[in-house]
């Protein structure tokens, strides 16, 4: 277990016994925390980086106040475009960000934007974990307006953001920053999206279907580091959505340090497997463990990169315990191969690029 995993979720952990959440309507530029002034966007310590497969190694940064920023990168508008939004105390050069790069690129030509707001949060910032993630959702949809209205741009409608952990609801409030007028997300991809603060009661402070036209969500520590609701149209709950098989330590904190990580592996797989991670739909865990839910053919969907935007409720997959954690296509002498259960996003919201 690395010692990053154990200090994060330590720290989240700290910040549950800790935090008193702010008033609802205090305004986001009137406020005392430790992200350093100007209260305002762009900050600087909220940065974006662009990634394509001729920047791979370092990026390139892009200002949202210099329109000639787009034009003098190796944008292409026409690949498809991920913003990935890591988790508490992550960064662009620590996981999972550079393993979901090289994944994507292993694949294929992407716009991978990584939003970096690692050096405005540190510890112990515990008068921002409410206030905090709003100035940054609000900064993220400078970026987001920025591309949209640039000659060379496209619409949110065409974006897919991955959130881990609190990055999951950055995600979702972005969607509170962009008019009707200017469009709507894509999709989001919320990995384990974190409980603390959030609690599923205001839809305008957690990620919740309507922040995007397709919002998947992958549970691996739910209950615990995790939300358990569902907060999506399609929610997945990995090896029965709490614990994970292999996470077993000698601390409860690595325990549930891999708990919630896990679920990083697990999507950054899915966009390479071969063999993928099927799905059925069932109704609670209780039904899932006692092996009630045997789901017809049709009804078994791929979790990860390449869920099918028309998946509809609640589903439940089981993995290995160590990579690769995929099991492919459940079932005695069935053949199938992740293309064959796949129905890409391309096909919805009139041919919206994956």
């Amino acid at each position: 277990m690395k010692m990053k995993n154990f200090l994060e979720v330590f720290t989240l952990l700290l910040l549950f016994n800790s935090v008193k959440a702010q008033a609802d309507n205090q305004n986001v530029y009137n406020t005392t925390s430790c992200i350093e002034k100007p209260y305002r966007c762009p900050h600087p310590k909220i940065k974006f980086y662009l990634y394509t497969r001729h920047t791979q190694e370092f990026g390139e940064e892009i200002n949202v106040l210099d329109h000639e920023s787009l034009w003098n990168s190796h944008w292409n508008p026409e690949h498809p475009v991920k913003v990935i939004i890591h988790g508490f105390g992550g960064g662009r050069n620590l996981t999972p960000s550079p393993d979901l790069r090289n994944a994507y690129f292993s694949v294929g030509d992407y716009n991978i934007l990584i939003v970096d707001y690692g050096p405005a949060v540190k510890e112990p910032c515990l008068n921002q974990i409410e206030w905090g993630p709003r100035f940054a959702s609000l900064c993220i949809a400078q970026l987001i307006k920025y591309i949209a209205h640039h000659p060379r741009g496209i619409a949110p409608d065409y974006m897919h953001f991955i959130g881990y952990s609190v990055g999951a609801h950055l995600a979702g409030l972005v969607s509170n920053y962009i008019k009707p007028s200017e469009g709507k997300i894509g999709r989001i991809t919320g990995l384990d999206p974190t409980i603390f603060v959030y609690a599923g009661s205001n839809n305008s402070r957690d990620l919740d279907p309507s922040d995007a036209h397709f919002v998947d969500i992958l549970h691996s520590a739910a209950g615990i580091l995790g939300q358990w609701h569902t907060s999506g149209h399609a929610d997945f709950y990995i090896n029965g959505g709490t614990s994970q098989p292999g996470c077993s330590s000698s601390t409860i904190f690595q325990t549930l340090a891999c708990d919630h990580t896990r679920v990083t592996p697990l999507f950054i797989e899915s966009i390479t497997s071969s063999k993928g991670f099927f799905a059925g739909p069932c109704n609670n865990l209780f039904s899932y463990l006692l092996g009630w839910c045997e789901p017809k053919d049709n009804d078994l969907v791929l979790m990860g990169e390449h869920c099918s935007w028309k998946a509809r409720g609640v589903y439940y997959v089981t993995t290995n315990a160590k990579a690769p954690y995929a099991r492919g296509y459940p079932g005695k002498n069935r053949r199938q191969t992740r293309n064959n259960g796949r129905n890409a996003i391309t096909d919805s919201y009139g041919g919206l690029r994956k």
